[in-house]
């Protein structure tokens, strides 16, 4: 089965906003009069729609996520739950499993990317349409532009384990000349890869996903 977030991930965090659980503290100071975080106050609530892979179906899901706005300036930010990222549908958990399937092997194409071991597609319920290739090379390259959540993640590891073998693995990593047709396109590859792989070693590290709080804590809204 492709990666995906699950309809109970979902839900568990949907009864936490309507119970009121869902707080601040996580969230960086506010970007214009650097309040902290802690003085924030729920200002509203946006539903967005998830999607999710449940039997190689593309199903939709609902859930609210929770507008916090600053009490020094009217600064607004969104709280992202461990399965979103700012302006995309798609759960965390396939963005980034799908990118890494796409830049952590020579032999993947875009085309190979998402399909599966039984040569299936995730496709959307009408069954006229399947998961893209093109959405796959969107996602490497969205993933390549969260540059300070790398380093930030670096960081943390780095104060965690001085020893940490994290900058010699990034220092080596490399992308396969076939992958790229420009310096440009290298960069957002090399990017990409360079955030998965701070990903795995911040979870290893810190037995969290290094979505869980770090995003947030770098401004990730």
């Amino acid at each position: 089965m492709p990666p995906t977030a699950t309809p109970e991930d979902i839900k568990a965090y949907q009864d936490k906003v309507e119970k009121e659980e869902i707080k601040p503290h996580g969230l960086p100071p506010c970007p214009v009069c650097k309040t902290e975080s802690s003085f924030f106050k729920i200002h509203a609530y946006r539903e967005r729609r998830f999607l999710i892979i449940v039997d190689m179906v593309v199903t939709s899901v609902f859930c609210a996520l929770v507008r916090f706005k600053c009490c020094g300036c009217g600064k607004t930010v969104v709280f992202h739950p461990d399965f979103s990222l700012p302006r995309k549908h798609y759960t965390r958990q396939t963005i980034m499993g799908f990118a890494e399937r796409y830049v952590a092997s020579e032999e993947t194409s875009y085309e190979k990317a998402v399909l599966e071991e039984d040569g299936s597609v995730p496709e959307y319920p009408d069954a006229k349409k399947s998961l893209s290739p093109s959405t796959v090379h969107r996602w490497v390259t969205s993933l390549s532009e969260l540059k300070e959540t790398a380093r930030t993640a670096l960081d943390l590891i780095r104060q965690e384990d001085p020893g940490e073998s994290a900058c010699r693995v990034l220092a080596q990593l490399t992308v396969p000349g076939a992958k790229y047709k420009s310096s440009a396109r290298l960069e957002r590859l090399l990017g990409c890869l360079r955030l998965l792989v701070v990903g795995n070693f911040f979870t290893e590290v810190f037995r969290r996903s290094i979505f869980t709080g770090l995003a947030r804590a770098v401004g990730f809204t």
